[in-house]
């Protein structure tokens, strides 16, 4: 009976939060509030990197190709162990820079600073290894604008991404923004004119769902009503001296989802109407797992970044978070997304053991079932109002797709997340690095 109540209690949350995460995006249209821009701010773009020379000329890449000019370019070298420094120096042509950099934020020795002979607005840092948040707080000292931009080393830059982040940050209570990342591998053509694709492995077919739906409904609704609960690493943008005010990035394993909770503090601790916003056509494109491995990897160390943040924040929700903020943190994040997976993942062998609340279980799941595919299609719909349009017959894939999505993509995930909150509390911080090919199939990005 009291599996009952509580399966029945989760289910009615999750109906209650997918339905706002349905519904405000195919309400909410960001274009009647078109900012008007007064002034261009100044970007410092910062790259940690560690061991990524694989992947990093693609971050170059997209920055060179950005139409926003007053920016400059912050590559860390993060005490890599294999050539990332000596092939930074084989694109760039280094020159030693002799710019003074702010200690008021902590992070390792750093042993040099270089500028680009070929692109004076590209710097590189070279420090000893510290981790990412290490890596970023060295970034920010270094940096001279007014609006940081983090950045991942797989991240490439979508030309206007910048100009889009600069609209937003006209509004002056904007103190940050989360931008908006797809999935490099499902998209293919010139790098100037990139278009969707389904036609990939089904593991990039999940994820590229999943981010399209996180992006373009989640990160939407929750920004609609000022409870953005992380701004995605991959990238990210925050007004400089608002990063100097919370004291940068803390050391964990999910700096970015600290940094967005250390915001929200910041916003209900100085009692201001400052927020979090989120920037939908400011886009970057990113290198998913392309192997089950990699995505094990990957969401385990999300989930415990989670569950880190969660146990630090603790005295913190409806005190110095908003309500707001805290109902979708505790019930969205929380019950729905970790306590969630749990009775998911035994259901089948609570089935088989009792089954005198088989029909029950069968109707929720159902139920669950209808409202996946019916969130599919609107993602679907809404990122075709914004621009990412799929062809007839790669609209053919994803509904065919949508079954072993749901099914056995989604049923690994969740057995991730339980591995992931159980694993925590015995190995918090252990963080094993993805394996990523940089094999992107566009035109205009070769090897050096």
């Amino acid at each position: 009976m009291l599996f009952t109540y509580f399966a029945l209690g989760i289910f009615m949350a999750f109906v209650i939060f997918q339905s706002l995460y349905i519904f405000i995006p195919l309400f909410k249209n960001e274009k009647k509030k078109l900012n008007e821009v007064t002034k261009n701010y100044t970007f410092s773009v910062i790259v940690p990197a560690y061991n990524e020379e694989k992947v990093i000329r693609h971050c170059l890449v997209g920055f060179l190709y950005s139409k926003y000019k007053d920016a400059e370019l912050i590559i860390v070298n993060d005490g890599s162990t294999d050539n990332t420094l000596h092939y930074l120096n084989k694109l760039l042509a280094f020159k030693v820079c002799d710019r003074k950099i702010d200690k008021e934020l902590k992070y390792q020795y750093i042993k040099n600073t270089y500028q680009s002979l070929k692109f004076p607005n590209i710097y590189v840092i070279d420090k000893v290894n510290g981790g990412k948040a290490d890596a970023l707080n060295a970034g920010i000292g270094f940096s001279r604008n007014e609006i940081v931009v983090t950045l991942d080393a797989d991240s490439y830059l979508q030309k206007h991404a910048l100009e889009e982040m600069n609209v937003k940050f006209q509004e002056k209570d904007v103190i940050a923004c989360g931008g908006n990342v797809l999935i490099a591998q499902a998209f293919t053509g010139d790098i100037q004119n990139l278009k969707p694709t389904f036609k990939v492995k089904g593991i990039i077919k999940f994820q590229f769902l999943q981010y399209l739906t996180a992006f373009y409904l989640h990160k939407r609704a929750q920004a609609s009503i000022g409870a953005i609960t992380v701004i995605a690493g991959a990238f990210g943008a925050f007004r400089r001296e608002t990063l100097f005010n919370i004291n940068g990035f803390r050391k964990t394993i999910g700096e970015d989802m600290d940094i967005t909770l250390k915001l929200h503090k910041y916003i209900k601790e100085t009692k201001s109407k400052q927020k979090v916003a989120f920037v939908p056509t400011a886009i970057c494109y990113t290198e998913c797992p392309s192997t089950l491995k990699d995505m094990f990897k990957q969401r385990v160390r999300w989930q415990k970044a989670f569950i880190d943040c969660l146990v630090h924040y603790r005295k913190c929700y409806f005190h110095k978070f908003s309500i707001r903020f805290s109902l979708f943190f505790l019930v969205d994040q929380f019950i729905i997304g970790t306590l969630n997976a749990f009775p998911f993942v035994i259901t089948p062998f609570l089935i088989l053991y009792n089954q005198s609340n088989v029909l029950l279980l069968l109707l929720l799941g159902l139920g669950a079932v209808m409202l996946f595919m019916y969130q599919s299609l609107t993602t679907i719909y809404v990122t075709h109002l914004h621009g990412i349009k799929f062809s007839k017959a790669n609209l053919v894939r994803i509904i065919l797709f949508l079954p072993l999505e749901i099914f056995i993509y989604r049923m690994i995930n969740l057995s991730f997340v339980v591995y992931g909150t159980i694993s925590y509390f015995y190995k918090s911080q252990s963080w094993d690095k993805l394996e990523r090919s940089g094999n992107i199939s566009w035109k205009g990005v070769k090897r050096a």
